[in-house]
Parts: structure tokens; C-alpha cells; sequence
């Protein structure tokens, strides 16, 4: 998701390939860095873990810091991903890629509640690390120093672009826009990772019911092929809010895939989900989905049982949907 989340916000800053390069021509980051970064990570026979400690040790000496690195497995994940970023960095790579990764640290940063005096501040200690390192394994220990500098510094600079851009304007908004279908406003597969993780403990734990309906518009090609692909994907946001809109509140609406759409009904059972299958398939055929004469819809229902995995109930589901695609589609199977 991070990266997805990203991407929104180069796109929302108009940060393009040509605007990254330019920001490194600013920094005078040239090829004679990016050399001497290279020959430096192939000097160090590894990345000593000890120097990501002196990065958390200062963010403990502050209560605000401190408690936000509580959990031991937490900053031990942070330094993993701080590890990551070392070996990236040293990779000499700074390409698109390289720039949607510290993109994302910003809107991390955010998620965490790290304001940018703390990462600042923190970062500082990290560069005492790296000074010391290539003093002792660089051919070039100032010039080598002052290349990473000039590379932390653009790291720096875009990290807290994207921290103001996301605490200010669009925190909830990428967060929306990352967990739906850009085209019908449907969760997106993503998301259902999420929302199926959370239900199915939830029911487990509540001992509650919790039921699928998988549908999927019939003879959707033929719709495209006749009416084309913009009268096509008219007909998918219009069946996405004639669904949502007669779903409870409680109800997850998720785009599968394609015309295929998954209803997750929390608290519902069996027979409740099958009436509710019935309910939709009953409302499409009666809605007017002009220029397009006719819709219709297939749909298959499962009930979480003991002992099912996600994949194995949402693969229930889905046969279901077969079978009623082959005995006949515009109707319920469970």
C-alpha cells in the first residue's frame, strides 16, 4: 500500500521523473558520487547493525519519542527497514523507484506520529555512523562522506514533502483512495485483505456468522462489444452504487476482479445472505441501465464455517457463482 500511497503523492505534488532529476542536479549529485557511493558499499564487508542502535538510542532519551518505541518488535522492524534503506542507498541507484520509497517514509511518518524535528534529529546521529564508516573503509573518506551527505539530504527534502503533504491535505483522503477501486469507489482487493482478516477473527471470536456473496455481471463482453468500453464501465459504477446503496451499513462492498464484485455480510447468515443475494439480483434486473437494455447478474453465497481459511472461503463462494453461471445465470446459488 505504501507505495501505491506513494505514487498519489507524486502525483498530487507533480513530482515526475524529470522534476526528480532536477532536484538532484540542485544537490549537484553527479556520476563521481554516485561512483564513489558504490565503491564504498562494495568496500564494507557488511553493514554493522550496532549503527542503526545510536539512531533509536536518541529517539529514547525523549518521552514523546520514547513511547511510541515501546514494543521491542516494532523497533526492531524499523531498523530492519532502516537496513533496507542503507543497503538501497549504498546501491547507488536513485532512480524512480528509489524516490517513491522515501515518498512513502513521509506518509509513514505521518501514520506513526513522528514529526519531522524528531527524524530530523535522529537522522543526525545516523550520519555520525556513516561519517565513521567511511573513515575507515572508504579510498576517499571526505569526498565519499559529502556524496551520502548530498544523497540524505534529497532523501531528507522529499520525506518531509510528503510528511506535510500528507498531515495537511490528504491523510484520509490516500487512505481512501488506496483501499478503493479508482473507477466504481468499491473497496479494492487490497482492502479485502484487510476487511476478511478483521471479520473472520471477529466472528470467530464472537462465535457470529459471517457470510459472502460473489457476483458477477452475465454476458458482461457482449455489453462491451456491442456498447463499448466507456458504456462498459458505466455499467459497473452504476451497479456499484445500485449494491451499495441497498447493503447495511455493517456490509463491505469489494471489486473483486473485473465485472466481479464480493459482498462481505458480517453477523449474516446463510439464509440472511441468500435473501440478500436474491434482494440484489432482483433490483438489477429492474434497474435501467440505458443506453444498455439489458443486465443481469449471477450470484453465489458461503457461510463461514469451522476450519476455513480466507482463501477457501471465498473459493466457496466463487463456485457457487460458477454454478449459477452455468445452470442458467440471473440467479442465486449457495
Amino acid at each position: 500500500m505504501d507505495s501505491q500511497i506513494a505514487e498519489i503523492i507524486a502525483d498530487e505534488q507533480n513530482i515526475d521523473l524529470a522534476d526528480f532529476e532536477q532536484r538532484k542536479r540542485f544537490l549537484m549529485i553527479n556520476d563521481a558520487d554516485v561512483e564513489r557511493i558504490k565503491a564504498f558499499g562494495r568496500s564494507l564487508p557488511q553493514i554493522p547493525e550496532s549503527m542503526f542502535d545510536f539512531f533509536y538510542e536518541h529517539l529514547h532519551r525523549f518521552p514523546e519519542t520514547k513511547s511510541l518505541l515501546k514494543d521491542s518488535e516494532v523497533v526492531a522492524s524499523l531498523k530492519q527497514k532502516q537496513m533496507t534503506y542503507f543497503k538501497q542507498l549504498l546501491e547507488g541507484n536513485y532512480d524512480w523507484d528509489y524516490m517513491l520509497s522515501r515518498l512513502a517514509v513521509g506518509y509513514v511518518h505521518v501514520e506513526m506520529g513522528v514529526v519531522p524535528l524528531w527524524y530530523v534529529g535522529a537522522f543526525g546521529k545516523y550520519l555520525e555512523q556513516i561519517k565513521g564508516l567511511t573513515e575507515q573503509y572508504a579510498d576517499e573518506p571526505q569526498l565519499t562522506y559529502e556524496s551520502l551527505f548530498k544523497v540524505i539530504l534529497l532523501d531528507i527534502v522529499l520525506t518531509l514533502e510528503s510528511y506535510h503533504y500528507t498531515k495537511y491535505k490528504l491523510y484520509e483522503e490516500l487512505k481512501i483512495m488506496a483501499a478503493t477501486d479508482q473507477l466504481t469507489g468499491a473497496y479494492n482487493r487490497r482492502k479485502m485483505l484487510e476487511i476478511m482478516k478483521y471479520e473472520m477473527q471477529r466472528a470467530q471470536r464472537q462465535e457470529a456468522p459471517l457470510a459472502l456473496i460473489m457476483l458477477d455481471i452475465d454476458h458482461f463482453k457482449h455489453i462491451n462489444d456491442t456498447y463499448g468500453h466507456q458504456e462498459g464501465d458505466q455499467v459497473l459504477i452504476k451497479l456499484s452504487d445500485l449494491v451499495h446503496s441497498n447493503l447495511r451499513g455493517t456490509d463491505f462492498l469489494i471489486r473483486f476482479g473485473g465485472e466481479e464484485f464480493l459482498v462481505v455480510l458480517p453477523a449474516a447468515d446463510l439464509a440472511e445472505a441468500c435473501e440478500a443475494a436474491e434482494r440484489l439480483r432482483h433490483l438489477v434486473a429492474q434497474k435501467n441501465f440505458s443506453p444498455v437494455e439489458r443486465v443481469r447478474i449471477s450470484l453465489g453465497v458461503a457461510q463461514l464455517r469451522e476450519g476455513d481459511t480466507m482463501d477457501s472461503v471465498i473459493k466457496r463462494a466463487d463456485d457457487k457463482l460458477y454454478e449459477a453461471k452455468q445452470g442458467g445465470r440471473d440467479q442465486v446459488r449457495w
